[in-house]
């Protein structure tokens, strides 16, 4: 189960202008005249000099502060992050319940029959309380069990697999012997505001342990490309 980048556009700056702009300003990095500065001494004296990081001024922190508490969105839709991921098929699932302001791309098991990754889970209490779902880790000995309950399930389930596809079984049927352990990768791209949301309600304390997981992993991607809005839009996350 993971999150990788591929790539993004914007940054802090864009969510500023995109709200500036219904006053007609434009605002830029408060420090541009040191990033200049330093590349014309890169360039004149041929030396790899230590650019600084772009920060934004105070006044446009307290504007993205701004927009964030009173829910004035769209400014942060003028962003886009594109990641890879993968998770097994009901964290997947999850995933894909996130709609407005996403748009996603998943491997086909219409067309490919190479084995899938199986997610071998970290085994947690059954509770009474539906709304958390799970209590804490199971003792040893009970994790060794589990796991070779699991590991037999699934392996039965990838032969069978296989065996269809041996006797001619077409991969967009074979694949309903598949395990829900099953990993699978698609191409993810949204806004930030799009996954300040997921990342608020899937990094909850309430959401499933694996979703957790991989909302704070797309959170460690997104936090050092937009800093200040993404702080701001997800600052009540674990509250």
């Amino acid at each position: 189960m993971k999150a990788e980048y591929v790539d993004h556009m914007g940054s802090d700056l864009s969510v500023v202008n995109a709200a500036r702009v219904s006053f007609d300003k434009v605002s830029m990095w408060g420090n541009t005249e040191a990033i200049a500065e330093a590349e014309r001494l890169n360039s004149l004296f041929m030396e790899q000099r230590e650019i600084p990081e772009p920060e934004l001024m105070d006044k446009d922190k307290s504007l993205i502060a701004f927009l964030a508490k009173h829910d004035h969105w769209t400014p942060f839709g003028h962003t886009a992050l594109t990641l890879r991921m993968a998770a097994p098929i009901p964290i997947r699932t999850q995933c894909f319940k996130h709609k407005v302001g996403f748009v996603e791309n998943e491997e086909s098991r219409r067309y490919i029959s190479s084995l899938p990754e199986i997610f071998f889970p970290d085994w947690r209490q059954s509770t009474s309380d539906k709304k958390q779902g799970s209590g804490g880790l199971v003792d040893d000995r009970t994790e060794e069990i589990a796991t070779e309950i699991y590991a037999i399930s699934t392996q039965v389930a990838i032969d069978a697999y296989e065996d269809l596809l041996a006797h001619g079984i077409c991969e967009e049927q074979a694949r309903f012997a598949l395990p829900q352990g099953a990993v699978v990768n698609w191409i993810w791209t949204g806004n930030l505001m799009s996954f300040a949301n997921f990342y608020n309600k899937r990094a909850a304390k309430d959401a499933q342990g694996e979703i957790q997981e991989l909302a704070k992993a797309v959170g460690e991607i997104i936090q050092p490309l937009y800093p200040v809005a993404w702080a701001a839009l997800t600052s009540k996350a674990h509250k």
